[in-house]
Parts: structure tokens; C-alpha cells; sequence
């Protein structure tokens, strides 16, 4: 029994070895994601514009050839225009750097808990008060509406 019991433990500590080298692996490459950016030109080539790992603008620079020839709207249009394409690239290498972590974490047993990829909202990209975004909110609105009220009671109550 003895035999066992000492090869069971001697699993353990190679697996929790292992699982301490994959987490240090993990924060490193997770920092390193922090650290990259991802640009994108518009289409017009007026703007090039740099968003962060999170898909934040963290810098912009104009033609300024092309800007002294555009009105305010166009050159709004294309800044607009050009951080949508950098942050769907950011997007991207998030997505390999994700797909990536969990082929490693596979190796311990893990699996990705599909469940939560249906809870992640599609963002729009248009504008604020834009005809799609009101459509998302008066379908939520709706779906909230439907919800029995008698679902959510709480009531709390001072005994002293």
C-alpha cells in the first residue's frame, strides 16, 4: 500500500510542479499581451490610429496633407473608422493568445467552460443614440418588461 500511496504523491507533486511552471508561463505571456498594440490605417489614408491590448486609442496621427482637404465629419468618420480595424486586430491576437492558453491548459485536464462564451454581448460599433443601439436597448428593455417581478423579492428585516 505504501507503493501506492508514495506513487500518488509523487504524481501530485509533478503535477502541481507543473501546473506552478504553467502559471508563471501564464502571468508572463498575459503581461507580454498587455504590452502590445495593434494599428490600423483608414481607409482614405488620413489617420493611423493605435489602440491598446484592452482596444483603447492610445495614439492617432494624421496626413496633415490629406487633413487641410477633409471636413471635420470626414476626419471623425475615418479616426472612427481606422480604431474599429485597430481593435478588431487587437481582438484577433487576443483571441490566439486565448486559444493558445487553453491548449496548454488541456494538458492538466482543464477544459473551456463553453457556457460562458454565450454570455460575452456583441458590441456595436455605431454611434451613440445610433438606430442600433436603440434597438438593442428596447429588446432588453422588452426582455425586462416580460421577467414576473415575482422572481427578484428580497426583504430584509431588522430583528434587534
Amino acid at each position: 500500500m505504501g507503493e501506492f500511496v508514495d506513487g500518488a504523491d509523487s504524481r501530485v507533486d509533478r503535477l502541481l510542479s507543473d501546473l506552478q511552471r504553467f502559471q508563471g508561463a501564464a502571468a508572463r505571456s498575459a503581461q507580454r499581451l498587455a504590452l502590445e498594440t495593434a494599428d490600423a490605417w483608414s481607409d482614405d489614408g488620413l489617420v493611423r490610429v493605435w489602440v491598446n491590448a484592452q482596444g483603447v486609442v492610445v495614439q492617432v496621427e494624421f496626413d496633415d496633407t490629406l487633413l487641410s482637404e477633409m471636413t471635420s465629419a470626414d476626419a471623425g468618420a475615418a479616426v472612427v473608422q481606422a480604431a474599429q480595424s485597430a481593435a478588431a486586430k487587437m481582438r484577433a491576437k487576443t483571441d490566439a493568445f486565448q486559444a493558445g492558453l487553453w491548449q496548454q491548459v488541456a494538458r492538466f485536464g482543464v477544459q473551456p467552460v463553453d457556457e460562458f462564451n454565450g454570455m460575452r454581448p456583441e458590441v456595436p460599433l455605431s454611434a451613440p443614440g445610433s438606430r442600433d443601439r436603440r434597438a438593442i436597448s428596447e429588446t432588453l428593455a422588452a426582455e425586462a418588461d416580460r421577467k414576473d417581478a415575482q422572481d427578484w423579492r428580497l426583504t430584509i428585516r431588522d430583528n434587534d
